[in-house]
């Protein structure tokens, strides 16, 4: 959670919690028949031309839908996930981007591209034209042509539609979106992780989508000047790098990105064949060019935006602290701290209230979302101004019951609120009241001044092994494998004088 992202939205409030699903209502068939009738009728009437195949698609997302998905869902990504504060390295990555773009089968769509302020190791785009890099996943490139292979990639999914086709069969089949969150499918109506357009970023592509992407991102890299084949060096660092979601709740690449087999082989062999049809073409790596634009790049989680230590969750930046549950999953991201229990049948989430006192900020909150009040009270949690306020919310799809503190700090108004089923609240109550009124200020300068860790770029002063080069640094044999993962070498590598490479450092 970050002081400068406010969030924009209730993130109580999620289509499909508060907001029946719409239902078909057939009187004289069955929902499956009537399922089908609709498929029937959208393969019919519904189709749209693929940029890329040339063929007729099922596509219930016109151009226009498509476009306004994309600036929904931007507004949502850089509101949940941040922007990185680098203009520079923001200015680099849509440079290559656009370059890209120009040689991609829609150079008449108007692309964007944006580093997120994440560690996790992902890129992804969204309909519209909407491409996102993390800072996590730039970390372990390493080089421009590398990094075009991956904005290729992405891209191809955009001028594919592939987002729009999963989204049309989604709501044909009337499952509508997958909400991406950390919690069990029982309980992701209650969580309101993600709203309508952030969901798109979790719908898992195919492997035929992945290879057509694939194809697609040295198609791009390849026409732009750079070596189509560096693409495949992602994959194999994926592999010894096996990463995880971060405490920001954002997807990995592997999660959103199945690997087809043969997928490194596959890559080269586009690669060469393209190169063979296009005999002389100059094709650029650029690895110096990439890392010197790594220089100082922050590498893994940032804790002057948040971090958990010894189950406390500590701001140093809004300077607050509060006690995080025991086994309950954390996620910290720029508009809000989210905390799913362990059984995935409980949460407590802080954000940015609505209004300009605790007291408005409750009836907002209760005006809005239509609440049953069981309880309220004003009163002072550890110098804080707090409205307490105790809910029940009965809906066609769950009876949820929830304890709700409206924070008075500084000049803002923070939400931090527990729910669950109703008929769990009784054994989850004692948790949400002591966490909720373990909110308190940050004072512990030890806690406070802390700082993330860098990438520093080095040059090697003599030809030796990468582990003879780290050396010098003391580092333990846990980042010594790491550094060689970062730098896509092996400790036991030789590693010529004057190569740049990656180091951690604060």
């Amino acid at each position: 959670m970050r002081h400068f992202k406010p969030a924009t939205k209730n993130p109580f409030h999620h289509p499909g919690f508060f907001q029946p699903a719409r239902k078909f209502e057939p009187r004289f068939v069955g929902v499956l028949c009537q399922l089908l009738i609709v498929f029937l009728i959208f393969n019919s009437f519904s189709c749209a031309v693929n940029p890329v195949t040339q063929k007729r698609e099922l596509m219930l997302l016109s151009r226009a839908d498509e476009l306004a998905l994309g600036q929904q869902t931007d507004t949502e990504v850089t509101s949940t996930y941040g922007l990185y504060q680098d203009s520079a390295l923001n200015q680099y990555a849509s440079t290559i981007g656009k370059k890209l773009a120009a040689v991609s089968h829609q150079p008449d769509l108007e692309f964007h591209f944006q580093v997120l302020d994440s560690p996790v190791v992902n890129a992804f785009a969204v309909p519209g034209g909407y491409v996102y890099l993390t800072r996590g996943i730039l970390a372990y490139l390493n080089d421009e042509a590398e990094l075009a292979g991956v904005m290729g990639h992405e891209i191809g999914h955009v001028t594919a539609r592939h987002s729009a086709q999963l989204y049309s069969k989604a709501q044909v089949a009337q499952i509508g979106l997958v909400v991406g969150a950390a919690v069990s499918k029982t309980f992701r109506k209650f969580a309101g992780l993600a709203e309508a357009g952030l969901s798109v970023l979790f719908l898992s592509f195919s492997r035929e989508h992945e290879r057509q992407a694939d194809d697609l991102g040295v198609l791009y890299a390849s026409k732009a000047g750079y070596e189509g084949s560096r693409m495949s060096n992602m994959f194999l660092t994926l592999q010894k790098l096996n990463p995880k979601s971060g405490n920001d709740g954002l997807p990995t690449w592997l999660s959103t990105h199945p690997d087809p087999p043969d997928r490194i082989a596959a890559i080269k062999k586009a690669a060469a064949d393209w190169q063979a049809a296009n005999p002389g073409a100059k094709l650029a790596v650029n690895r110096d060019n990439y890392l010197q634009h790594l220089d100082g790049l922050i590498f893994g989680e940032d804790p002057r935006q948040g971090y958990v230590k010894d189950n406390v969750f500590y701001h140093p930046q809004m300077t607050f602290q509060f006690p995080v549950p025991a086994n309950w999953k954390v996620n910290n991201t720029a508009s809000q701290v989210q905390m799913i229990s362990a059984t995935e049948d409980a949460a407590i989430i802080l954000t940015f209230a609505q209004g300009q006192t605790p007291d408005q900020a409750a009836q907002d909150f209760v005006t809005k979302n239509k609440l049953n009040v069981v309880g309220s009270d004003s009163r002072t949690i550890n110098g804080f101004l707090t409205r307490r306020l105790q809910f029940t919310l009965q809906t066609e799809e769950a009876n949820v019951a929830g304890l709700a503190h409206f924070i008075q700090k500084d000049d803002r108004v923070l939400m931090f609120l527990g729910y669950t089923d109703s008929a769990k609240f009784n054994s989850y109550a004692q948790i949400f009241s002591g966490t909720l009124g373990g909110f308190q200020l940050l004072t512990d300068q030890t806690r406070i001044n802390v700082g993330p860790e860098k990438i520093k770029i080095i040059k090697a002063s003599r030809t030796d092994t990468l582990a003879n080069i780290l050396k010098p640094y003391n580092y333990d044999d846990a980042r010594q494998k790491q550094l060689a993962i970062l730098n896509a070498l092996e400790l036991t590598d030789r590693v010529q004088a004057g190569t740049l490479l990656k180091i951690i450092a604060k």
